[in-house]
């Protein structure tokens, strides 16, 4: 008599693709989806998830377009949490608009 193997899966999600994910898989995914959240938060960032925010804060000194939308992730952050309040926030934003437009 021959010996069948027979798979037994576990209740729940079916898997996505033919076999389940490896930890380093899930890892990368993870990475590639918390990117992208960073990447839509730019310009969103009233809006955005907090670890976008953060990851926004984050790339502070890559350029100045980096730095500006960095100002704007901690001015939403301040808004979310309290410490910078809404007149202070339009007062700011429109300092760095001023600030980014060229002289005629």
């Amino acid at each position: 008599m021959t010996d069948h193997v027979v798979t037994v899966t576990k209740p729940g999600r079916p898997l996505k693709g033919e076999r389940p994910m490896t930890d380093r898989e899930r890892k990368r995914a993870q990475r590639m989806r918390d990117k992208r959240t960073a990447i839509d938060a730019i310009g969103e960032e009233t809006d955005a998830p907090l670890r976008a925010l953060l990851d926004l804060l984050g790339r502070v000194e890559a350029s100045e377009p980096a730095r500006l939308c960095a100002r704007r992730a901690w001015l939403a952050f301040g808004q979310r949490y309290g410490f910078v309040t809404v007149t202070q926030w339009r007062s700011l934003m429109e300092n760095d608009e001023a600030s980014t437009l060229p002289d005629v």
